[in-house]
């Protein structure tokens, strides 16, 4: 007949026991790398007026280069308080605010996509005209369509330009600076068209983002 003390000493063995085999088999997961990696999560707010083409193009670049799961949100009105009506343009921190209360928390990362011109102050000018403003680090960041699509650009060569704008502001909000590197695409506009110098992360961009663990195996970037 059992005592207590030994259905006790067998239980502290049996958990003893099972620990041991959970952490073996943990240990020999890691070691064929099969241990589920932090998932990464990306929703699109496209405001209203933006084309589902363009959306379907960005979705996918963003996972050409990185490393998330990402959500299409349904369409959304710009606020009206957002609006600057003295330039006819939408204050883009007002767009990112607008985005994290949308956002709610569920998802890492939310980027909002407009066909209309967004500014931000940079001094010494209240309002200046950009192509898109992300948090750096953080949450929201926004691109617009109105800067990227001049001079009649060609579909493709447009579809290009809004990817690599795309790429540029989720980067800032993993952290990534303005770089200096040429044609990497985190280098500043400075208020210039120079989405066609380079649509890839560079070596020490990319580094940095598989650091974070978010960037896609598929990735490859400019020397």
């Amino acid at each position: 007949m059992m005592t207590r003390k030994n259905i006790k000493r067998n239980g502290l063995l049996f958990l003893a026991i099972f620990f041991f085999l959970i952490s073996c088999k943990n240990a020999d997961q890691k070691q064929k790398g099969i241990i589920k990696k932090e998932e990464h999560t990306l929703a699109i707010l496209p405001f209203t007026g933006v084309d589902s083409i363009l959306l379907r193009k960005i979705k996918e670049g963003l996972q050409s280069k990185l490393s998330v799961k990402i959500t299409q949100l349904p369409s959304a009105i710009l606020p009206g308080h957002a609006f600057y009506k003295p330039r006819q343009r939408y204050i883009a921190d007002s767009l990112l605010s607008f985005l994290g209360k949308t956002n709610n928390g569920r998802f890492e990362k939310i980027i909002g996509i407009t066909t209309k011109d967004i500014s931000t102050r940079k001094d010494p000018h209240e309002n200046w005209g950009i192509f898109g403003l992300g948090s750096c680090p953080g949450e929201a960041c926004v691109i617009s369509s109105f800067r990227a699509g001049r001079n009649k650009v060609p579909g493709k060569d447009f579809f290009r330009r809004m990817v690599t704008l795309a790429l540029h502001e989720v980067g800032h909000t993993y952290g990534l600076q303005h770089c200096p590197v040429s044609n990497c695409l985190m280098k500043d506009a400075e208020g210039k068209m120079n989405l066609d110098d380079g649509d890839s992360y560079c070596g020490k961009c990319n580094s940095y983002l598989k650091g974070k663990g978010i960037l896609s195996e598929n990735n490859t970037s400019e020397k």
